[in-house]
């Protein structure tokens, strides 16, 4: 319009009217959320840094070694955890303006409904968790809704355990299957007419909470309970059969003050332990083999000694000692030192000289204190105590580097008595070079001198 009418008002436009919107939920405040889990915090506790943290997880932060402020990197002087108690007051003040959380059976069912959406499955696992803190009193709700249908609930929490969640989203998943982990014992113990997958989905579900670090150790100790209070044979028969998953739940039973001695003995004396043990340890390279192995052997003696080896433990183990990762090669150099005790043991590892001599000198210095005190023992008693085995010798003295090696474990904080059995295969080493006419060797051995290698 070029030109207005004279006298006549421009006319004013009327905005539309914006459509009702119902009130969102509050937001949850970034501060009420754990730097370390990004979880709403269930108990607060400050560093000497000023920053806060959910318990749970700044604990574990801790327990794993590590002395800074994971916010701030800061060092800290003190690991003290005081509880914010402003904080944790205003987190409940917020919790209460909140709709009202879900029933076990309405969460279990956001659970089943989640497949593809991580998200959700989170929210309901939350969910569940949250009614069996200690301070709700109500696991034995959460625990009746899940064993009403433990085919379907089990699985669901199990792939959520094993996916792609935080740490603290997993944990928590576990620790709802522990509500119900007596009652999945049935399907290890029952009449043989359940099907082969509800049988790995119970010793995954059962492996599973005995090995988590946020289960209680009171319902650790149930679940065994109900482990061991039914036939013994048929358990150990059913565990070694799961395989590694299995060995993982036969040795939590073994190393438990739980079950008395005589069911443990009655466990260590089973025909096929060690040989399904060598088995799984060979096919799988189970950690969990080597400690269950052990678990035994500390059990029974002599007599379980024997029979690992008979089982044909000594080259099993000496591949671990070579490829296993630390902890379990330390586990493996110890039961190779029970093998060696006894006059089977130090045969089989005659018979297998090279192998093992190449992985014990290999892995003695790449192992902690304990590891490289075990491997001399191990070369000490096939050596040099009663007399000791030729093959062994020749082995030993054939190694790479076997004298330097020895040296740097005698200078460095050994036991008096590993430093003596370190000097003694130093003379056996060098007494069989000289008798093979083998070149000397770069190290001195009258000194504490090393060459670098």
């Amino acid at each position: 319009m070029d030109a207005l009418v004279a006298g006549q008002q421009p006319r004013r436009r009327i905005p539309p009217l914006e459509p009702l919107v119902m009130a969102a939920s509050p937001t949850t405040p970034a501060a009420f959320r754990c730097p370390i889990s990004l979880e709403v915090m269930r108990s607060p506790v400050s560093l000497p840094t000023g920053a806060t943290y959910d318990r749970a997880s700044i604990q574990r932060w801790l327990d794993s070694g590590h002395r800074t402020c994971p916010a701030t990197r800061l060092p800290l002087a003190s690991t003290d955890l005081v509880p914010n108690l402003l904080l944790r007051r205003l987190i409940h003040l917020h919790a209460a303006t909140l709709p009202p959380s879900p029933s076990p059976e309405e969460a279990l069912s956001q659970l089943a409904a989640s497949h593809g959406e991580p998200a959700a499955a989170e929210k309901a696992v939350r969910s569940l968790a949250a009614k069996i803190a200690p301070e709700k009193g109500k696991q034995a709700s959460v625990a009746s809704a899940v064993a009403a249908d433990l085919d379907s609930t089990v699985p669901a929490l199990l792939s959520f355990a094993k996916g792609g969640a935080g740490t603290d989203a997993r944990v928590d998943a576990v620790r709802i299957l522990a509500t119900v982990a007596p009652e999945i014992v049935s399907y290890l113990t029952g009449d043989g007419t359940e099907k082969r997958g509800r049988v790995r989905m119970a010793v995954e579900a059962l492996a599973a909470v005995l090995s988590a670090g946020g289960v209680s150790e009171h319902a650790k100790k149930s679940l065994i309970t109900a482990l061991v209070a039914g036939d013994l044979g048929r358990l150990v028969t059913t565990l070694l059969a799961a395989g590694p998953t299995g060995v993982v739940v036969l040795e939590a039973i073994l190393t438990s003050p739980v079950p008395d001695a005589d069911a443990k003995t009655a466990i260590a004396d089973r025909s096929e332990l060690f040989p399904d043990l060598v088995r799984i340890l060979r096919e799988a390279a189970s950690p969990a083999a080597i400690l269950c192995m052990a678990a035994a052997v500390q059990v029974r003696g002599r007599p379980a000694r024997s029979s690992m080896v008979r089982a044909g433990a000594v080259p099993a183990l000496a591949l671990a000692v070579a490829a296993a990762p630390t902890a379990a090669a330390e586990s493996a150099l110890l039961l190779l030192v029970e093998a060696a005790r006894c006059s089977d043991g130090k045969a089989a590892i005659a018979a297998d000289a090279a192998e093992v001599a190449a992985a014990v000198m290999g892995r003695m210095i790449r192992v902690g204190q304990m590891g490289r005190e075990a491997a001399v023992a191990v070369l000490w008693l096939s050596c040099c105590a009663g007399g000791g085995e030729r093959r062994m010798r020749e082995a030993l003295a054939a190694a790479p580097e076997a004298v330097g090696k020895l040296l740097v474990v005698m200078q460095g904080d050994c036991s008096p008595a590993t430093s003596r059995m370190a000097g003694e295969l130093l003379r056996a080493v060098r007494m069989e070079q000289e008798r093979n006419g083998m070149v000397a060797s770069s190290y001195d051995s009258r000194t504490i001198h090393v060459m670098p290698y």
